[in-house]
C-alpha cells in the first residue's frame, strides 16, 4: 500500500499498522513527538514552523521488528525508520488511532588544501605510496554541488560524480531507483537519479542552474575530500582533495534554503551505500551537516538510522560527521558568557531558573532540548521576557502549551511523555521546549523544579537565528557538551577543527590576508578553533573522535558562488580589506572556515585506509586514526574540542600496519618485547575528556593515552607493563586498556556524593609522569568551579560572568574579520 492523498493518509496508515504490527510496538527511540509538538505550536493563517514548502510535517517513524515500511505506506530510509511527510491535522487523527506508532519531528538540520595536505600529511603519503583513493566511494550529503567544477571532472571532461541524488522534480532517467528512493511518492520529498552520463548529458546540453549559490557549501566539502584540483583545467592546482582519485557518490536531498530533514539524511545515506554495493566498492559518507536539537546521546532517530547503517555487520562502510561549530561562547556588554547549551543541578529545595537571552523577535522560533539522568523527576515550564507565564510547570509525562492573546505567539512544553505513544521513553528522560512567533526582548527563561541534572541545548530560527546575529543564547553557557546531532552518537566517527592556515593571498592581490586574532585571542597556527564543539555526551562518552583542518581551508569554489560575479554567500563574509572579496585565491578556489571543512579531511583519508583494507569497520577505522594521531603545535586551551588529536594519515597507515600484526583490545601486556624501547615522554601525551568529573561512578571521565617514539613514529615496541594510571580523590572506573599499538584509555570518577574536591590523574611510563591533570569535582561545571554551591536555593545558570572565547557577537562565517584581518606587504623577489 502506497499512500497518494494527504487528506486520508493518517486514517489509512492506521488501518494498515492495526493489520500489520504486533499487538504492542518495540519502545521508540528519543525524539520530539510530533502531534503534540505541531498541536501547541500551530497558529490560524499561518504556516506551520515544522512544516515544508508543501505545508506538510516531515516525520520520522520508528518501526517494530519484522515491519515492512512499504507496507505501512511509508519509505524505508534506515533499518528500523520509515518516513511521511504529512499535514498537520493528519498528525493528530494518526495520534488518535489505537495503533499508533510514534511520529517523530524537530526543526531541520544545516550545513555546518593546499596547506591542510602538509598539516595531515596527505601529500606525503600519496607522494610516496601512489595512493589516491582508487576504487573507493567517497560520498558527500550537502546543500547541493557544481556539477561543472573542473576538481569534480576527470582530465578529459567526463563527470567523477558516479551517481547523485538531488532535491527537485524526478527526471525519469532511473525510473526504478526514483521510485526506490521516494522521490516520486507525493509524501516524501521530491527528487531525481542521475547517473554519470547523465551529469555528461546536461553539462553538453549547457542546461542551467547546474551550478548554483546553495553549491558553495556541497562543492566545497566534496573537493576536499576527493578534489583532482582542476586536471581538465591542465594545471598542476595545489588545492588537491585528500582522495583525489576516488569515485564520487553526492546527494543534495533538500530544497533549496530548507535545511535537511533528518528522514531525507537518512535516505541519502542509503542511497549512497546502496550505490556503493551495486558497484561493489567500499565507501565513506561525509556528513557535514548537524544541529543543536535532540538528546545528544544517541537515541535521536537520526543518529540510530545511521549508526544501523555501518558497524561490525558492515565491513566496507564508514560515515563521519562535522563536529558542529557550537563550541563558541560569547560576551556582550560585559556580560556572558552566551552560548547555545548550560546545565544545571535541579534540588528539591529550589526553582532552577535557566535565562535566554533574545532580541526582540517579529517571526522566530525557539526549540530547547533538555536530556536528565535515567532516574531523574524534574518539572518544567517557561516565562516570557516580561515575566509571564507561557507554559505552567510541565510534570513528567505530560504536555501543555499555550496560545498569545493575538494568536502572536505559541508556546509548548513536552516532558518526558512516556505513555507507550511518545518517544520519549523512561530510558531517555528528556523535555522538549519550543516556541513560534512574536516577543520582545529580555530574557526567555526556562525553569526547573524536581530533583536531577539537566542537559540544555538551543536552537533559534527565523529571526532569531544565529546566522543573522547573536540570536537566542543562554546566558550562562558553557563550551563542553556542545557536539552536535547526529554526530554525538557513540558510534559515528565525529570531527573536530584545528586551523588550518592563518595567511593567504587572495587571487590578483599583490600583498597578502593575514589572520591576527581569532575568538578574542592571538591566532595561532596549527590551534583548536575555538569555535568547535566539544565533547563529551550527557552520558561521558569521548567526542570528538579526531580533529583536522578546518580553519580558513581552500578548495572548490561553485561557479554561482563566485562572489566577483555577485557579492555575498559563502566565500564573501565582512572584513575583507577595500570590501573586496578576498577569500577568493584563483578562479576555482576559495577559503571558508568551520567543522564542516574538518570532516572531509578525514572522509579522504578513511578513503586512503579503505583503498589499503576495503574490509575495515567504521570502529576499526575510527580506532586508526585515533591511533595515528598528532598533537597539534598550537594552543589548545580546551581538549574536550580535540579528541586524541589531529588527523595524520601517515600515523593512521602506521597504526593499520601495526594493528596487522598485533591485534587490539586488553590489558597492557605483561609480556614486554624482546628489545622494548621506552616512548618518548616529551613526544608523548594524553587527553581527558571532561574538564570536571561529578561525584557519581556512573558518569566517567575518560582518558586516551597516545605514546610515541623520538622521531614522533607510534610506539609499538614498548614493555606495556611499564605504563601506569594514578588517581587520587577518586577512583578508576575501567582499567587502562590498550586500543590500538601506542593508544590506551582509562576512565576515573569520583566518590558519590562528594563535591567541592579535586581528582587528580597521573599517567607514567616507569615511573616518570606525562603530566599530573586536576579536575575539580562538582554536580555541573557551577559547583565544580565554586561559583556556586550545589545546594543554593539560587539560580543555577542566571549570574553573569566572563569568557575564555570573549569576542563580539556574529555570525560564525563572518569570524568577526573586521576586526581581525590585516594587510601585510608581500615580498618582492
Amino acid at each position: 500500500m502506497r499512500i497518494r492523498r494527504l487528506a486520508p493518509s493518517a486514517a489509512l496508515l492506521a488501518a494498515a499498522l492495526a493489520a500489520l504490527l504486533p499487538a504492542s510496538p518495540s519502545p521508540a527511540h528519543a525524539d520530539a513527538p510530533a502531534e503534540p509538538l505541531a498541536r501547541h505550536l500551530a497558529r490560524p493563517g499561518r504556516p506551520h514552523p515544522l512544516a515544508d514548502p508543501s505545508g506538510r510535517i516531515p516525520v520520522l517513524v520508528p518501526l517494530p521488528p519484522g515491519a515492512d515500511a512499504r507496507a505501512l505506506g511509508l519509505l524505508p530510509v534506515a533499518p528500523g525508520f520509515g518516513a511521511i511527510h504529512l499535514a498537520p491535522p493528519d498528525l493528530g487523527a494518526y495520534a488518535r488511532t489505537p495503533a499508533a506508532l510514534p511520529l517523530l519531528a524537530g526543526p531541520p538540520r544545516r550545513p555546518l588544501l593546499d596547506v591542510s595536505g602538509q598539516l595531515t600529511r596527505a601529500t606525503a603519503y600519496r607522494t610516496a605510496t601512489n595512493r589516491t583513493g582508487e576504487g573507493v566511494i567517497v560520498g558527500v550529503i550537502d546543500t547541493g554541488f557544481d556539477l561543472t567544477h573542473p576538481d569534480l571532472r576527470h582530465a578529459d571532461g567526463r563527470s567523477r560524480i558516479a551517481w547523485l541524488l538531488q532535491a527537485g522534480s524526478p527526471r525519469g532517467l532511473h525510473p526504478e531507483l526514483e521510485d526506490a528512493y521516494g522521490c516520486t511518492d507525493p509524501d516524501q520529498t521530491p527528487c531525481a537519479v542521475l547517473a554519470a552520463e547523465d551529469i555528461d548529458a546536461l553539462i553538453a546540453a549547457g542546461e542551467e542552474e547546474l551550478s548554483s549559490a546553495r553549491a558553495a557549501h556541497g562543492t566545497h566539502v566534496a573537493s576536499t575530500a576527493a578534489g583532482n584540483g582542476g586536471l581538465m583545467d591542465g594545471t598542476a592546482s595545489p588545492y588537491v582533495g585528500v582522495a583525489p582519485s576516488a569515485t564520487l557518490i553526492l546527494a543534495a536531498p533538500s530544497l533549496p534554503g530548507e535545511g535537511f530533514q533528518d528522514s531525507d539524511l537518512l535516505n541519502a545515506t542509503r542511497f549512497i551505500f546502496d550505490r556503493a554495493d551495486a558497484m561493489q566498492a567500499p565507501a565513506v559518507v561525509n556528513l557535514s551537516v548537524g544541529g543543536d536539537f535532540g538528546p545528544h546521546d544517541g537515541t535521536s532517530p537520526i543518529e540510530q538510522g545511521l549508526a544501523a547503517m555501518v558497524g561490525e555487520a558492515h565491513p566496507g562502510r564508514v560515515i563521519v560527521v562535522a563536529a558542529g561549530n557550537s563550541g563558541a561562547l560569547y560576551t556582550l556588554d560585559g556580560q556572558g558568557p552566551f552560548g547555545i547549551h548550560t546545565e544545571a543541578h535541579v534540588t528539591p529545595s529550589a526553582t532552577v531558573r535557566v535565562p535566554i537571552r533574545t532580541n526582540a523577535s517579529e517571526q522566530g522560533q525557539g526549540y530547547v532540548w533538555i536530556t536528565f539522568r535515567p532516574d531523574d523527576d524534574v518539572s518544567v515550564g517557561l516565562e516570557g521576557p516580561d515575566g509571564s507565564t507561557w507554559v505552567s510547570t510541565t510534570d513528567p509525562g505530560d504536555d501543555a502549551g499555550y496560545t498569545g492573546s493575538d494568536d502572536d505567539l505559541t508556546a509548548a512544553v513536552i516532558n518526558r511523555l512516556a505513555n507507550g505513544k511518545s518517544p520519549i521513553t523512561e530510558a531517555t528522560n528528556s523535555a522538549v521546549v519550543a516556541w513560534d512567533g512574536a516577543w520582545d526582548a529580555g530574557e526567555i527563561t526556562i525553569t526547573l523544579q524536581g530533583k536531577g541534572d539537566a542537559q540544555l541545548w538551543l536552537v533559534g530560527l527565523g529571526d532569531v537565528s544565529t546566522s543573522t546575529g547573536l540570536g537566542l543564547q543562554f546566558t550562562r553557557a558553557i563550551k563542553q557538551g556542545t557536539i552536535t546531532v547526529p554526530a554525538s552518537h557513540p558510534d559515528l566517527l565525529a570531527v573536530g577543527c584545528t586551523l588550518n592556515r592563518l595567511q593567504w593571498t587572495p587571487f590578483g592581490a599583490t600583498q597578502a590576508i593575514t589572520i591576527a586574532s581569532l575568538g578574542g585571542a592571538p591566532a595561532v597556527a596549527d590551534s583548536a578553533c575555538f569555535f568547535s564543539s566539544a565533547g563529551p555526551t550527557p552520558f561521558g562518552v569521548p567526542k570528538p573522535e579526531i580533529s583536522a583542518p578546518g580553519g580558513f581551508v581552500a578548495a572548490a569554489m561553485a561557479t554561482g558562488a563566485d562572489p566577483r560575479e555577485e557579492r555575498g554567500g559563502l566565500f564573501d563574509p565582512p572584513g575583507c580589506p577595500d570590501d573586496s572579496p578576498c577569500f577568493v585565491v584563483d578562479d576555482h578556489h576559495a577559503i571558508t572556515t568551520g567543522t564542516s571543512m574538518s570532516s572531509p579531511q578525514v572522509a579522504g583519508a578513511v578513503a586512503l585506509l579503505l583503498e589499503r583494507d576495503p574490509t575495515l569497520t567504521q570502529a576499526r577505522a575510527t580506532r586508526l586514526l585515533q591511533a595515528g594521531a598528532r598533537y597539534p603545535e598550537g594552543d589548545v586551551p580546551n581538549q574536550t574540542q580535540l579528541g586524541p588529536g589531529t588527523l595524520d594519515i601517515e600515523g593512521a597507515m602506521q597504526a593499520l600496519d601495526l594493528a596487522l600484526a598485533s591485534p587490539p583490545g586488553g590489558p597492557p601486556s605483561e609480556e614486554p618485547p624482546a628489545d622494548p624501547i621506552a616512548p618518548a615522554l616529551d613526544r608523548s601525551w594524553y587527553v581527558m575528556s571532561s574538564s570536571y568529573a561529578r561525584p557519581d561512578p556512573t558518569w566517567p571521565v575518560w582518558g586516551l593515552v597516545e605514546l610515541r617514539e623520538p622521531d614522533g613514529s607510534i610506539a609499538s615496541d614498548i614493555d606495556e607493563s611499564l605504563l601506569d594510571v594514578r588517581v587520587t580523590g577518586g577512583q578508576i572506573t575501567q582499567a587502562l586498556t590498550r586500543v590500538e599499538p601506542g593508544f590506551f584509555r582509562f576512565a576515573v570518577a569520583a566518590p558519590r556524593g562528594v563535591f567541592g574536591t579535586t581528582l587528580t590523574v597521573d599517567v607514567l611510563y616507569d615511573g616518570l609522569s606525562l603530566g599530573a591533570r586536576e579536575l575539580p569535582v562538582g554536580t555541573d561545571v557551577w559547583t565544580s568551579s565554586g561559583d556556586i554551591s550545589a545546594t543554593s536555593a539560587a539560580c543555577a545558570c542566571a549570574t553573569t560572568g566572563t569568557s575564555s572565547d570573549a569576542t563580539r557577537p556574529s555570525a560564525l562565517a563572518a569570524l568577526a574579520l573586521a576586526a581581525l584581518l590585516t594587510r601585510r606587504r608581500r615580498r618582492r623577489s
